[in-house]
């Protein structure tokens, strides 16, 4: 079965895109068991470094496979996502020719937005070159934003999500929150799955996959 590919992007910089890529890539692999690649498609390399970092022995179930790909993504990916289950693209911030072929391989993408005005008004453009390249391919890929790095307790959320819903993309029901947990590890190359089973930023990592996870789901 070919593996599905999911696309997280957004032209702003700093939604929480590699955040997102390596936490659904540890979670996927880690609670799901999938056979998970993860694309560092970023000229800074955030997913390769994270990658990297990691050093915990052989046979740590933690250890996510990482290849960094250019501007030929859309010719080489199918022949390299053979074997695994789910591909997860680590976007670059920037439209251009590469925000574009990671649309045409992916069959989902996840767009994270922060929760303020400035940063929805700053995703717009990648907002409307997602329908574009939905409306030339018949409706695909399937795309959905992300509530990143929200404040908790705070009133802002449901403006937010209506804000967001305005733009006629689903908005997925989980979230995920601004916690020291997303970043303690990170030049260890850990991700929230090192942590205990009831910490907050898991629990939101492992709803956020759920829901990712029945999305693709209802594709096949």
């Amino acid at each position: 079965m070919r593996a599905k590919i999911i696309a997280v992007v957004n032209e702003k910089g700093g939604p929480g895109k590699s955040t997102t890529s390596t936490n659904l890539s540890s979670c996927m692999k880690v609670k799901h068991g999938l056979k998970v690649l993860l694309v560092d498609y970023d000229p800074q390399g955030s997913a390769s470094s994270w990658a990297a970092s990691r050093d915990k022995g052989e046979g740590d179930p933690g250890v996510i496979p990482v290849i960094s790909m250019g501007s030929n993504l859309a010719r080489d990916l199918p022949a390299i996502a053979g074997g695994y289950d789910v591909v997860i693209i680590d976007g670059k911030p920037s439209m251009d020719a590469r925000m574009t072929a990671a649309l045409k391989v992916a069959d989902l993408v996840i767009i994270p937005v922060q929760p303020s005005p400035y940063d929805i008004w700053a995703t717009e453009p990648t907002i409307e070159l997602v329908k574009e390249r939905q409306e030339l391919a018949n409706g695909r890929p399937l795309a959905v934003t992300l509530v990143s790095q929200a404040i908790p307790g705070t009133r802002l959320e449901g403006a937010v999500r209506r804000q967001l819903e305005s733009y006629e993309l689903p908005v997925l029901e989980a979230q995920t929150c601004k916690r020291q947990a997303f970043i303690t590890g990170v030049t260890a190359g850990e991700s929230v799955m090192d942590l205990p089973a009831k910490d907050p930023a898991r629990q939101e990592i492992e709803a956020v996959t759920t829901e990712v996870l029945a999305l693709l789901e209802a594709q096949q």
